[in-house]
């Protein structure tokens, strides 16, 4: 580690999968960036990634805690809070993987840019084996970018990002960023509230304040998993709620979707998956995710159709896709 000049705090927090957290913890090693300190939180249930973290005892570079009371992903990631020193920010979830350079290159642009608030790439999606899946490929047509990389206005992308429901800037191990351009709560696991979405939430605060680059190959992989959290039902309902009420809250406060038609644009989308997946899906939700999400989609079904009626009385163009 050379000093503290541009030092990059990798944050890694791993509970129980070892396996996995031992493929992470080898991608973050192999970083060719020399400034770096890796933060690891462990609140697993046994000592499997105790014992993976032994062959890291002689490394400098890299903190082990092992966070035995924490009961919770908040209290595992309120270590990094007390604990990491770096300018820039990687988050590293235990079941994905960084490329080896990609710390280095895209810390570059935040020593060198203060208008770019936000490095990311065109991530790569990898099954619980480690092949990369033919949705990277889908993921990589998303955004127009001709060379390595592309410079995006981050009012754009955060707007395209809410007009339709998507996270084209990826997962928390998907970017890098300054630490003091997103100086309140982002050791949360639930950043402002957001649970599911909260790297959506985070990204977003970070566009209100400049630009960002996207490369166009992968710089790390994504890893979907059955055990994976983001792949439970209730889950995936939440997280359609907390669209909705992300994008309410840009449009309530006139930034990126002030405009009627920008923030409603992905409504219909979610209304046909309710109409057509929810009724088939319902009964292996509980009780508290069905209501909440059932709420939410009757909710966005009424306002359109308020919207509707009052325009039709004045005569004015509905524009919606409802």
């Amino acid at each position: 580690m050379q000093g503290q000049k541009h030092l990059v705090s990798i944050l890694i927090p791993t509970y129980n999968q070892a396996e996995l957290f031992s493929l992470a913890m080898q991608s973050a090693v192999a970083q060719t960036y020399p400034a770096l300190e890796i933060l690891v939180c462990d609140n697993s249930t046994n000592e499997d990634t105790a014992r993976v973290m032994e062959a890291y005892l002689d490394d400098p570079r890299v903190h082990y805690f092992r966070n035995r009371e924490a009961r919770t992903k908040a209290e595992n990631f309120s270590v990094f809070r007390e604990h990491a020193k770096g300018e820039y920010l990687q988050w590293l979830m235990h079941d994905d993987l960084l490329a080896p350079d990609k710390i280095a290159k895209m810390a570059d642009w935040l020593r060198k840019r203060k208008d770019i608030t936000l490095v990311t790439s065109q991530r790569g999606i990898i099954d619980a084996e480690g092949h990369e899946t033919e949705e990277t490929k889908a993921r990589q047509s998303s955004l127009p970018i001709e060379g390595e990389y592309q410079v995006f206005d981050g009012e754009s992308i955060a707007k395209l990002t809410l007009q339709t429901a998507s996270n084209f800037l990826g997962e928390p191990s998907a970017v890098l960023f300054r630490r003091a351009d997103l100086e309140d709560a982002y050791w949360d696991a639930a950043y402002h509230g957001y649970r599911v979405i909260s790297d959506i939430a985070m990204w977003l605060a970070l566009l209100e304040k400049g630009d960002c680059v996207v490369y166009r190959e992968p710089l790390s992989w994504y890893r979907r998993h059955a055990q994976q959290e983001g792949q439970q039902l209730d889950v995936i309902l939440r997280s359609r709620v907390e669209w909705f009420r992300l994008a309410t809250e840009y449009h309530e406060r006139g930034v990126f979707v002030a405009a009627w038609e920008e923030y409603t644009h992905f409504f219909a989308n979610f209304l046909e998956e309710y109409q057509r997946e929810y009724p088939l899906l319902r009964a292996a939700a509980s009780p508290e995710a069905a209501a909440e999400y059932e709420a939410c989609m009757e909710e966005m079904k009424t306002m359109l159709s308020t919207y509707r009626e009052r325009h039709e009385q004045t005569g004015t163009v509905f524009l919606s896709r409802v």
